[in-house]
């Protein structure tokens, strides 16, 4: 999947694809349509996922890093 096309919210100048599922389960975290993805941090973890490197996020306690990651999954059908 195209990431321009799986997170038109973030602008990104790039696009390369990544792996991702055509169809969702129940495993699948929903998409909450109110959240608000950082394009850096997003581009930073797609480029992790196709590239198969590591990618650390840090911040502090309850600022979205694991809200974060599942929401990419969930656009990802992960």
């Amino acid at each position: 999947m195209s990431v321009k096309s799986a997170f038109p919210e973030c602008n990104f100048k790039c696009d390369f694809e990544v792996p991702s599922f055509s169809k969702t389960n129940e495993l699948v975290p929903t998409i909450d349509p109110t959240y608000q993805l950082d394009s850096d941090t997003t581009i930073s973890l797609l480029a992790g996922f196709r590239f198969n490197r590591r990618v650390l996020l840090q911040g502090m306690h309850g600022t979205g890093k694991s809200t974060h990651i599942e929401q990419v999954a969930a656009r990802l059908n992960w």
